[in-house]
């Protein structure tokens, strides 16, 4: 694995403990995991089990009843999987902030993977200070670690595609699916730690947590959750969509994308296993220099663009805010918000998809109905909003309220950046019309000319 990946928390040395730990929050799966590659091969090194924790909480963000059910049903495997390896995962609910500084006391080193939202940065920073042990994160789900990548925040996908590309053939790390030497299945947790108690998953299925939307009951979840599920899908893309991908990504009633992206939220999959699985079927030399058109175009999807989002949140603190957007946008926006708009719709009249536009309504009533919409729909979705609302400020905040309440790939770092992108960001600007300024526009008539449009207004009525 490439050191870049690796980072230190603080500068405590690894002390005298019973166990190290590995605390599990945005790598949710038992294999194709760096992180916890790292962490066991210290235990071993240490002659220490590994214990695994993730914790649970009742609240976080926006996440409503859906994502806690897909996301106890990727733990269940993930925990299966560690089992199956001879490492306990343990399920705590509570903040990180409390639990992980308790159990450190007794370990000898802590390991955690890794997210790049402001919250997550914030608890690294915490449990660096708050914590007895040496502390160390790795960058278990990019290709090219954030900081490698830039050291800035990007002004487009253009300016650090130039920086990525050179780096992409040396990071592509494979997971060594190291096993321990010391088992920690018998590992009775409970008494190095007296006060804290651990929870079973099978309990947290009875009452899931998370908020209960309005438009909530009757939801179909369009896929399954977990590791096992998400690369057997992928690997049916590969091999029955690739080809098309190019060319017919675009299309919402073609089916033609990967799906991937709650997968890769959830972090039931590494970006990694995907560009790996897809150079060995096409048994490509390089990555950099890809010449399949299908490949190349999902591989700056993959790698680019995902990346370019999570650029965005990581060195831009305002990336679910108005503040987080360029002065020009800004300043087009503003000038906006004084012309008159035809239709004003409530966020009440937003969820429940009454609005004046079919292909508008379809969209939202399939990211309510699955849990997904398709990306080319999520841009014109986006955008269509500032010309119902009073205000771009309002206008963002109500798309991503609705995203992260409906979508199983919400409250990430692609979607704060796509949302974002629909209002100005890593984008230029256009020419000049009313509401929009010089922020790129879309229109029905556009979408009409790439598909049939019609079709799928039919298909989510």
């Amino acid at each position: 694995m490439q050191v870049q990946r690796i980072h230190e928390c603080n500068s405590r040395d690894e002390q005298r403990g019973s166990f190290v730990l590995y605390w599990m929050q945005a790598s949710v799966r038992g294999q194709g995991n760096l992180a916890l590659d790292w962490a066991v091969e210290v235990a071993n090194r240490k002659k220490l089990p590994l214990i695994a924790v993730f914790c649970l909480q009742d609240r976080y963000l926006s996440a409503s009843v859906l994502h806690y059910k897909h996301l106890l049903t990727g733990l269940a495997e993930a925990q299966q999987v560690l089992a199956d390896k001879g490492i306990r995962l343990y399920i705590f609910q509570g903040s990180p902030l409390d639990i992980i500084p308790r159990l450190a006391q007794h370990a000898a080193l802590a390991v955690l993977d890794t997210g790049y939202l402001r919250h997550q940065r914030t608890w690294r920073k915490t449990l660096g200070e708050l914590l007895p042990c040496r502390t160390v994160w790795i960058e278990s789900n990019v290709v090219i670690p954030v900081e490698t990548a830039s050291v800035k925040e990007e002004w487009s996908a253009y300016t650090l595609r130039r920086k990525i590309t050179p780096l992409l053939d040396d990071f592509l790390d494979v997971s060594t699916e190291a096993v321990p030497v010391l088992t920690s299945l018998n590992f009775d947790l409970a008494l190095e730690v007296v006060p804290l108690q651990a929870v079973e998953l099978g309990s947290l299925f009875v009452n899931i947590p998370g908020t209960r939307p309005r438009r909530l009951k009757g939801q179909q979840i369009a896929e399954p959750a977990g590791h096992s599920a998400a690369m057997e899908r992928f690997m049916d893309f590969i091999r029955t969509k690739l080809d098309s991908y190019e060319t017919g990504r675009n299309n919402p009633l073609a089916e033609g994308t990967s799906r991937m992206s709650a997968a890769l939220h959830f972090g039931f999959v590494s970006p990694l296993e995907l560009v790996l699985a897809l150079q060995q079927e096409l048994e490509l030399p390089r990555i950099s220099s890809c010449d399949h058109p299908g490949a190349a175009a999902y591989l700056e999807e993959l790698i680019v663009r995902r990346e370019l989002g999570i650029n965005f949140c990581y060195y831009n603190d305002y990336y679910d805010s108005p503040l987080g957007l360029p002065d020009w946008a800004v300043k087009t926006l503003s000038e906006g918000n004084l012309h008159p708009r035809e239709h004003l719709y409530s966020l009440e009249n937003l969820e429940d998809a009454k609005t004046e536009d079919p292909y508008w309504n379809a969209a939202q009533n399939q990211m309510v109905k699955t849990g997904y919409m398709h990306g080319y729909m999520r841009m014109y979705w986006g955008k269509r909003l500032l010309s119902w609302v009073g205000d771009f400020e309002t206008a963002m905040k109500f798309a991503i309220f609705l995203n992260d309440q409906y979508s199983l790939d919400g409250r990430d770092p692609n979607g704060y950046a796509g949302i974002a992108w629909c209002f100005g960001k890593h984008d230029r600007p256009w020419s000049g019309r009313p509401i929009y300024g010089t922020v790129r526009y879309m229109n029905a008539a556009g979408l009409r000319r790439k598909f049939d449009a019609d079709t799928y207004a039919t298909l989510y009525k």
